[in-house]
């Protein structure tokens, strides 16, 4: 997919691949509609005050807090921790809800499983290979386990040796 200088916060020109699911929704529009934002945000918009109208938003730093909005309508949970006020001094409940970011991180750490960490770096357009996996990949150990134990499976299979690497078929 290239994106131009008009639609990047770098004003750099690039190409850049895409992940199947989202190439197969770009698929689905026809090509005489393929012009455009691919997502057209609308909202209640009049930054002079007064009546609102619902129309195109085209301010990019308004688009996360819709997004962040979304995540909290819907319930998205993704941290909750105790937070002490310091005039009352009593703790509470801090919720933090699905934000745009968080979308990208959990599109990355999927990624990860699939893909060769070069190959994730350019997914996630990430400058520097440190990028990646530092701050997208957070695979969990019983993730990872669940990976090693279906490796070991696959290439263990119809195999009825030892574990030891004696790959001889037993016999009674």
């Amino acid at each position: 997919m290239h994106i131009g200088t008009e639609a990047q916060k770098s004003n750099e020109s690039e190409t850049l691949p895409l992940a199947p699911e989202f190439a197969d929704l770009l698929a689905g529009t026809p090509e005489d509609d393929r012009h455009g934002r691919v997502f057209k945000l609308l909202g209640a918009v009049n930054p002079k005050g007064g009546p609102r109208t619902c129309e195109q938003v085209t301010d990019p730093d308004w688009v996360p807090r819709i997004v962040a909005r979304i995540g909290k309508a819907a319930g998205v949970v993704v941290n909750r921790r105790r937070k002490r006020d310091p005039k009352m001094g009593k703790a509470r409940e801090v919720v933090k809800y699905a934000s745009g970011h968080d979308l990208r991180r959990s599109f990355g750490t999927r990624w990860a499983y699939r893909v060769l960490p070069q190959v994730l770096q350019q997914l996630m357009r990430h400058e520097r290979i440190e990028t990646t996996p530092a701050y997208y990949v957070e695979l969990e150990a019983g993730r990872t386990a669940d990976a090693v134990w279906e490796a070991w499976e696959a290439a263990t299979a119809g195999n009825s040796g030892n574990t030891l690497g004696n790959t001889t078929p037993l016999t009674g």
